[in-house]
């Protein structure tokens, strides 16, 4: 149980973050975890660390999944440790965003190009090397003053309804608005999207990205569950979420990011811009796939157990034969997996992370020690465990040297296998 102490930090909410029906079902429990980046120093181990319920909860009406133990926002995002730019394949992508974005509507492009939940401003320098006027909004102060410094103008705060009117005044409506891995890190979607509605031109397209519900499924991406994580997007509670605010979705665009993700497309109802036949698609396939079931939810939570003992015996396995082992990408992904788990630095030796922000830190939760990439060549082991697993290709390539030396990988997702 959480101590009073940790309830100041997260509350319970009781009813659906898009339609506010009561009518949920609880179909997972990831049990009580430490919030995925909340790192600790070496002099925070001896404290008593913040956790928090992690279950997922089933909405009968709109069908969004969610969860419904809400960590203060503040305590997440005041001092933030994920950056965007260090992730090489993440600034590929968004550079491809920009270019497809500009393509597709050079007009609303040229006009102001707005990112909500902005990082470091990965996706606006390449709309700003384009030709765009950009502008960030992010609540992480600390990355906030790192894009301001490269150029990006970015203002500290999280977006909602109460802002825009001060926007307007100052930059004027937005002809593009983005929002990428953000929407689903909140519970004032209606705050956002009516700010959305108010700040976007009447010819503006807003184009979201979020991972796909339907692939965290189909690919038992539990490890994507975390405290961060308050919604998990499918396009049926999309749009029925987008119709409360008179704004329709255009189109989609399945994407290969976070382990599977969807690029969204949309605008005012009363906009001329026509609505591509993916839509309807994407919308035929949830159905057909159950997204509209608890059974289907039921199913899919049996599945993160198996892998819990199936990777637990292999790693002790490992050790009793006097393996060594590490692990690849402290991500917020490791976070989860590592906790529910319960894998520690008695399992493995360190993890490696190419952000500077998390070397010489310590997991959230278990506690295994960050280093950076190159002290695999110092301290190389027999096993690496890739926690970062949708980079695993990227990754194997990367470290190849590793295998030529007689290592092997392990990836976790979708159920543990010896590389």
């Amino acid at each position: 149980m959480a101590s009073p102490k940790n309830k100041k930090l997260y509350l319970l909410n009781n009813k659906c973050l898009i339609c506010g029906s009561k009518k949920l079902s609880k179909y997972l429990s990831l049990e009580i975890q430490a919030p995925a980046n909340s790192y600790l120093t070496k002099a925070q181990l001896n404290k008593k660390e913040f956790k928090a319920p992690l279950e997922v909860y089933f909405c009968h009406n709109c069908n969004l999944t969610q969860l419904l133990h809400i960590v203060d926002r503040s305590h997440i995002y005041s001092d933030y440790a994920y950056f965007s730019s260090t992730s090489p394949m993440l600034v590929k992508h968004f550079e491809e965003y920009a270019k497809e974005v500009f393509t597709r509507f050079p007009s609303q492009s040229k006009q102001l190009v707005v990112d909500i939940g902005s990082n470091d401003g990965v996706l606006l320098k390449p709309f700003k090397r384009l030709g765009a006027r950009v502008l960030g909004i992010d609540p992480a102060k600390n990355i906030a003053k790192i894009a301001n410094e490269q150029g990006i103008e970015t203002i500290a705060d999280f977006f909602g309804k109460d802002k825009v009117e001060n926007l307007i005044k100052k930059y004027g409506k937005a002809g593009i608005i983005t929002s990428n891995n953000t929407l689903a890190h909140t519970d004032a979607l209606h705050n956002i999207f009516e700010g959305v509605k108010e700040f976007l031109d009447e010819k503006g397209v807003f184009v979201f990205e979020v991972q796909y519900l339907l692939d965290l499924l189909t690919h038992n991406e539990f490890d994507n569950i975390y405290h961060e994580h308050i919604c998990f997007h499918a396009i049926t509670p999309l749009t029925y979420l987008l119709k409360m605010y008179r704004m329709k979705i255009i189109d989609i665009i399945h994407t290969d990011t976070h382990g599977g993700g969807i690029m969204v497309f949309a605008t005012h109802s009363r906009s001329s811009l026509t609505i591509a036949k993916a839509v309807n698609k994407f919308l035929e396939n949830e159905k057909r796939f159950g997204l509209d079931k608890l059974s289907t939810y039921k199913k899919f939570a049996k599945r993160p157990p198996i892998v819990k003992k199936q990777l637990t015996n292999m790693l002790l396995d490992l050790k009793k034969k006097g393996k060594k082992i590490v692990a690849y990408g402290a991500s917020a992904k490791a976070t989860t997996l590592l906790q529910y788990c319960d894998i520690g630095p008695d399992v493995i030796d360190y993890i490696t992370d190419s952000a500077s922000s998390k070397q010489g830190k310590f997991t959230p939760g278990t506690h295994i020690p960050i280093v950076a990439p190159d002290v695999l060549k110092i301290k190389t082991p027999d096993f690496i465990i890739i926690t970062a697993w949708n980079y695993a290709d990227n990754i194997m390539e990367n470290e190849k040297w590793f295998k030529e030396k007689g290592g092997k990988f392990i990836i976790p997702i979708p159920e543990p296998k010896i590389v």
